[in-house]
């Protein structure tokens, strides 16, 4: 019977699986290569919606940069203000947010393991004893994945993100999106202000594409409309990073498990993988208990999260294949006829950041024009 858990990475979602399962009394460590959780954490960016950091049971208050209250969609020569009457989002400092987690694993009981690399060997030597459970929740590019012979992730993003102080913010509650399959191929570049002259400009290109994310990112900033932003600002650090899309055929196998970046529990339209991915480690939280106090088997993890959560995956995923096939005029021509159709006003009464198929349910029982 199963006795300790063992969990490959400490970034969000493992420390949060780590909370779940140590508050429940079971035997959890952590481990990380990394000298401490916030490092390497602002590589990817920081906006949450409110709804769904709610549901993570962590006390974030400390972490809040700012908060977001709609976006600006470009498309082509169109453009879409979408502006919601409440607050929608925040957007949190990812290293004070990892160790805000970290804490609260830790008190949970927890133990967390940093600068230690658990290589293949380590943890194939683990898995074949049955009373450890062995969890990779260890990013995109997951040893544990690696190690025990997961199905391949199909398609990775290619993102590249730098912070700019002294720019020209018009909205600092307001991201930006910029849909171009000419400079973002098969996703979008994007803005997010930290505060009203402070800036965070990104871009994701895939790995289909022939070029790489710096040279997206520099045909984005060069695009007129934000030169004119940045004009007199000053670029203060950059980021690379990998955004896995659309989930692992397989996500348990025997005593070890996936969960997060690792299992690709990924939204295909923006790469947000925090509220999903914590979503998918309490099922795999209340898979453990069940194994290591009534017997039952793991693979239940993999149904209940399919079951719970692939369905708003999947529609994140058809999402971005439907804009990922549009050319600069189609795209524009959508936007234009989504405006007509009151789109703006809909998504700002009723958009879900995270759920889709809550936002379709509330469109047809609700009528677009109400």
């Amino acid at each position: 019977m199963p006795k300790e858990v063992h969990i490959v990475g400490a970034g969000v979602i493992g420390l949060l699986l780590g909370k779940e399962l140590a508050s429940s009394g079971i035997k959890t460590t952590v481990y990380d290569a990394k000298k401490a959780v916030s490092d390497n954490t602002a590589k990817a960016s920081g906006i949450f919606s409110k709804e769904g950091l709610a549901t993570l049971g962590v006390d974030y208050d400390d972490a809040v940069v700012n908060t977001l209250d709609g976006a600006i969609l470009h498309a082509g020569n169109e453009k879409m203000r979408i502006r919601s009457p409440s607050l929608k989002a925040y957007v949190l400092d990812r290293g004070d947010f990892a160790s805000l987690c970290a804490k609260e694993a830790k008190s949970a009981g927890a133990d967390i393991v940093l600068s230690n690399r658990f290589e293949k060997k380590a943890m194939l030597e683990l898995q074949k004893d049955d009373s450890n459970i062995i969890v990779g929740a260890d990013g995109a590019v997951s040893t544990v994945a690696s190690a025990f012979g997961f199905p391949e992730i199909r398609e990775y993003i290619l993102t590249y993100k730098s912070e700019y102080e002294n720019a020209r913010v018009e909205d600092e509650h307001l991201v930006e999106l910029f849909f171009s399959n000419k400079i973002a191929h098969r996703f979008f570049g994007w803005t997010v202000p930290y505060s009203k002259t402070k800036l965070e400009v990104g871009v994701g290109v895939s790995m289909r594409a022939k070029k790489n994310s710096t040279y997206a990112f520099n045909q984005l900033v060069n695009m007129d409309y934000l030169k004119g932003i940045l004009a007199n600002s000053k670029k203060t650090a950059g980021y690379a990073s990998l955004i896995p899309l659309g989930a692992r055929a397989q996500t348990v196998k025997k005593n070890v498990l996936l969960v997060g970046d690792a299992a690709g529990q990924v939204k295909a339209t923006t790469g947000g993988g925090i509220i999903f991915g914590a979503a998918c480690a309490k099922t795999a939280a209340r898979s453990i208990i069940d194994a290591v106090e009534k017997g039952r088997p793991l693979a239940t993890y993999e149904k209940e999260w399919r079951r719970r959560y692939e369905l708003d995956l999947k529609m994140h995923d058809f999402l971005h294949k439907m804009y990922s096939g549009f050319s600069e005029k189609g795209l524009g021509r959508l936007m234009k006829v989504a405006r007509a159709f009151g789109m703006e006003r809909f998504l700002g009464l009723y958009g879900d950041m995270d759920r889709p198929s809550v936002v379709i349910k509330r469109f047809f029982l609700r009528g677009h024009g109400e």
